[in-house]
């Protein structure tokens, strides 16, 4: 049997109340808009749960049958769902809109891998193929469907089984434009997104390289001495004995037959290489002592070769005798090697202080049991086991609807060029359509590609906007992803982004707290947001970010001025640059010009962003000292923070009208979490104004710091007061626009002279004479003249 820690606990059997039989159908209503249709000639219907699906003893559902002679209705208070013999037939009725299932085309959802892609086209040594997302679970016309029929069985053992001969095992969500309802429904039946730890949101250090230990070491510290925080710390597969160095030192040396003990494959391996790591233990500890979790890659596919430290337990824990130096496949159909396999091989090393493991599959989708891909399979126990000590954590690549529960998902191997990076913006949100929210690209591209220094920068832009921000290359002494090589200031641009991200971690595992309670992703597609509008449905270039930003990331080479041109779809609303402070009132279609050290991230009205304030550090603790930038307009947020599994949450409330800002903030929960903590609260809209702070409707002192907005400081604040801060404003819009166009003059490589016509036109606003000027009596790019008229 399966060790008791590698045996999910499911709920598959549905409430009585929630089925109608009807012929050789059934139907579950699971929610008001989530139902289940069976068929079984047989009427042997299954109640076992499935790879897929583990909870189906949802809550009792209000709802009506009629059953007539060529269907059966069922109504909901949201749905009318008319079941036909031939189901593909039947219809939906949602929001007043009749779908039929055999129209349904659901959105695209995510992909098992993106090794040798050069953006969409996946480029083997023949052809080129263009990639082909996986479905999700929703769609453009309001019903997703998603069809479980050929899922293995789940059994209260904790072991897979092949299923009965079913029919049909069919899911229709119907959840009209309420897209994030209906991830809320695949995971009250999939089971949640678990919690991400924080070590994982900050920046990790990763590359394909034979690192030796002090190798190692040197890049954490070189890395540190540039004040870059790094949380993670990547060991590539030449942790053990490997191709890389010596195709099978250890065998070669020993005189034995390669081909009869398993061949001389070096990418599968579990002993330490001690010619790189003399005394792994010790260089463990070096690296958990900077303050890094450690994971290791792994290649299981050749199983456990006679060479490996460990090859003797393995062999009396599979019944074969060590001395015939037998290989011992990999066999994840085998309750004992499964239970083997983590316990004499993996867990040793996790005590050592390996955090969680990189599992590299490409070895195919087959296995001994027929329909069981090896790569679920390792997702699947690989988390569960890794959830024993602390929350689980894998990376690996994704395996199919309800993946979600095995973040974070490994992207593959990319090629290195502007496709790529244009393409994955589009493959992350994308993936939120399947529930399939953690994705962990190789920042920078993996392989192959040109070494340029702005695609890198622009990369690690993305890189730092995305769920997971892991640098990373192909093993080659000629490439690395370290900044400091990357010249003409590009290196200098992504350090300053690398600590920026460092800095969101309270603002990341918030949202990651809402993904594991509420079903709401990091990264969304507009149209989660602006369903109603086809133009949502159109930008894929860009998403929303933690509910409060609109990132839209540069993806191809600026111009030889250094500047890019970015088309952004604004919904209506006033939008906020958080790099440059632009301001717009949403309608539309928008280029924003932007030079190579920022993109746009715009903030939505009443929005928020909060930031650790420490700097050079890579601490992960709750910060006690804390950034909150706040944009005008109505609004709220709620930050998640916790210490061992006891949660604070601290609700931000934003009201404007009639030239007052109001910011209110109080905290709900286990109030010992966060101790004091000093609020720098920088109103990022408001140029100057009167300042008033109240704690428990008392007035109290505080500090101001006015540059281009206000930012009020409150030191020792304590989360068992409720605070509010009242700005009173009279914003000059002349004044803010001079500001702005300042701001770019300062940066256009012109003469003194034409700076200060324009200058003295702005300021006396003439605004035909400014756009005249620029348009008819100097020498500027259309992206310069482009800038400078959005600044104005």
């Amino acid at each position: 049997m399966l060790d008791s820690h590698l045996i999910v606990k499911t709920q598959p059997n549905a409430l009585g109340d929630n089925i109608t039989f009807w012929k050789d159908l059934r139907i579950t209503v699971l929610s008001n808009t989530l139902f289940r249709i069976e068929r079984d000639s047989k009427k042997q219907f299954c109640d076992q749960a499935t790879q897929t699906v583990w909870y189906r003893n949802t809550p009792l559902v209000k709802y009506s049958v009629e059953v007539g002679v060529r269907n059966v209705t069922i109504c909901t208070n949201r749905v009318t769902l008319v079941v036909k013999e031939n189901v593909m037939n039947s219809i939906v009725t949602v929001d007043g809109k009749e779908v039929i299932l055999d129209k349904v085309k659901n959105l695209p959802g995510a992909y098992r891998s993106l090794d040798c892609c050069d953006g969409e086209l996946y480029k083997s040594k023949q052809s080129s193929t263009r990639i082909k997302l996986d479905d999700g679970v929703v769609s453009k016309c309001g019903v997703g469907l998603y069809d479980d029929t050929a899922s293995l069985l789940l059994g209260e053992d904790g072991k897979l089984h092949e299923r009965n001969d079913d029919e049909l095992d069919l899911y229709v969500f119907a959840h009209g434009n309420n897209f994030r309802g209906a991830l809320k429904d695949l995971f009250m039946i999939s089971g949640s997104v678990p919690m991400i730890p924080r070590y994982a949101l900050g920046n990790w250090w990763s590359r394909y390289h034979a690192y030796s230990d002090k190798g190692y070491l040197h890049i954490l510290d070189k890395l540190s001495k540039r004040d870059l925080p790094l949380t993670v710390a990547t060991i590539d597969m030449d942790w053990h004995w490997s191709d890389t160095l010596d195709a099978n030192k250890r065998i070669t040396e020993q005189g034995k037959n390669d081909e009869y003990h398993g061949g001389n494959n070096g990418w599968t391996g579990y002993s330490w290489n001690t010619d790189l790591f003399p005394d792994y233990r010790d260089f463990l500890k070096k690296v958990s002592n900077r303050n890094l979790k450690i994971t290791l890659n792994l290649h299981p596919a050749d199983g456990i070769r006679f060479f490996e430290d460990m090859y003797d337990k393995m062999a009396v824990a599979m019944g074969v005798d060590p001395q015939s130096e037998q290989r011992i496949p990999f066999d994840f159909t085998s309750d004992d090697f499964i239970n083997a396999y983590f316990k004499i091989l993996h867990k040793p090393y996790e005590r050592d202080g390996v955090q969680f493991w990189w599992i590299d599959w490409q070895q195919g989708t087959q296995s001994a049991m027929p329909g069981l891909d090896p790569l679920w399979a390792l997702n699947h126990y690989h988390t569960l086991d890794n959830a024993t000590d602390h929350a689980p954590l894998i990376l690996s690549r994704y395996s199919g609807i309800g993946s979600h529960r095995y973040p974070l998902g490994f992207s593959g191997d990319t090629v290195v060029s502007w496709k790529s990076l244009e393409f994955l913006p589009y493959f992350t949100a994308m993936g939120t359509n399947a529930g399939y929210t953690w994705w962990s690209h190789d920042i920078g591209g993996h392989m192959k590609g040109i070494k340029n220094d702005e695609l890198y920068m622009r990369y690690v832009q993305f890189g730092v906007f995305s769920p997971i921000n892991r640098l990373h290359c192909v093993s080659s002494k000629l490439v690395t992803k370290e900044p400091s090589v990357y010249m003409n200031g590009t290196g200098l641009i992504a350090e300053e982004y690398l600590r920026l991200r460092h800095r969101m971690i309270p603002f990341l595992y918030s949202a990651s707290y809402d993904t594991h309670t509420e079903g709401r992703a990091l990264i969304e597609p507009m149209y989660y947001v602006y369903p109603q509008s086809e133009e949502a449905y159109k930008c894929d270039g860009q998403y929303m970010f933690g509910d409060q930003l609109i990132v839209a990331p540069i993806t191809r080479a600026g111009d030889s001025k250094g500047f890019s041109v970015k088309k952004v779809w604004l919904p209506s609303g006033h939008w906020t640059d958080i790099f440059t402070g632009d301001e717009y009132d949403g309608n539309g279609w928008t280029d924003m010009v932007r030079w190579r050290d920022n993109f746009p991230v715009l903030a939505k009205e009443g929005g928020f962003f909060v930031l650790d304030e420490r700097r050079h550090t890579n601490s992960i603790d709750n910060p006690d000292d804390m950034s909150v930038l706040v944009f005008n307009g109505n609004g709220e947020y709620t930050l998640h923070e916790d210490t061992n599994g006891s949660f604070i949450h601290t609700h931000f409330v934003s009201t404007c009208a009639e030239g007052v800002q109001c910011v209110e903030w109080s905290a709900q929960g286990d109030l010992g979490v966060v101790s004091t903590r000093t609020y720098r609260m920088e109103f990022r809209n408001i140029p100057n104004g009167d300042v008033k702070v109240y704690a428990d409707g008392n007035e109290i002192a505080f500090e101001t710091d006015v540059e281009d907005y206000i930012t009020v400081v409150l030191e020792n604040t304590s989360p068992s007061h409720e605070y509010r801060i009242e700005v009173v404003f009279n914003k000059d819009l002349k004044a803010y626009r001079m500001s702005r166009t300042l701001y770019v003059l300062q940066r256009l490589e012109l003469s003194h002279e034409h700076k200060l016509r324009l200058y003295k036109a702005m300021r006396n606003g003439m605004y035909d004479e400014f756009i005249s000027f620029i348009e008819n009596d100097i020498s500027l790019t259309k992206s310069e003249k482009l800038r400078l008229i959005e600044a104005w």
